[in-house]
């Protein structure tokens, strides 16, 4: 039997969100600026790898490793920002320490690569797919921490948490990608240089801040037991 959750009210979601990133000190910039770091980075070697692309066929099976790798470092440093929102939707400090819980990290950081990879591909291929996969498992991160659940069982949790709302929490998330049209906007003007790449990363950090709390405050909406 799926389990009883609250109405999701989109606009109330949103504005709690802002809310809660506009008190947050600065805290959750820091870690969202930390977290865009990895594919920041990632372009920045692709961008630097120009001539080395266009004389070495075997360039690309390596720079993949560099992208399928980044999604596992995405996991280590998005496991503080996941904290961080959750602390941030109660107004409180971080109750989360490095030591806690070190196996549910660890999960976190599986979990986190599996789901990016996923991302990712639906979004190269077919942009509909990537954003259905970030809608119906965008709560595993917050299941993780507020249940523990194990790696993967916080996507299942996550797509029966959304049963039922995915209508809403498709809106919200397309609006949420609002916040980042600034950063793509300047990196398509400016192109996958260097400037282009610096301006993706500072643009990026406070959208993924808002989002990442908004997504928090919707989770404890929903299911937060």
């Amino acid at each position: 039997m799926p389990e009883a959750t609250a109405p999701l009210r989109i606009f109330r979601v949103l504005g709690e969100g802002i809310r809660a990133y506009s008190r947050s000190q600065g805290s959750l910039l820091i870690r969202s600026a930390s977290l865009m770091v990895v594919p920041s980075t990632v372009l920045l070697v692709w961008q630097a790898s120009a001539n080395t692309r266009a004389d070495n066929p075997l360039f690309f099976w390596v720079y993949l490793l560099i992208w399928l790798g980044s999604f596992a470092v995405a996991g280590y440093v998005g496991w503080p920002l996941a904290r961080a929102a959750m602390a941030a939707t109660a107004a409180q400090p971080e109750r989360y320490t490095q030591r806690d819980d070190w196996w549910v990290r660890d999960g976190f950081v599986r979990t986190t690569a599996a789901f990016s990879f996923t991302v990712a591909v639906g979004m190269v291929f077919l942009v509909i797919p990537g954003v259905m996969v970030l809608m119906i498992y965008t709560f595993y991160p917050f299941l993780i921490l507020d249940r523990k659940a194990k790696g993967f069982a916080a996507l299942a949790a996550s797509s029966e948490l959304t049963r039922g709302k995915r209508t809403r929490l498709l809106a919200l998330v397309l609006m949420l990608l609002v916040f980042f049209a600034p950063a793509g906007a300047l990196f398509y003007l400016w192109g996958p240089g260097p400037i282009g790449i610096v301006a993706f990363w500072l643009l990026s950090a406070p959208a993924l801040s808002v989002g990442a709390v908004t997504v928090a405050f919707a989770y404890r909406t929903v299911g937060s037991s």
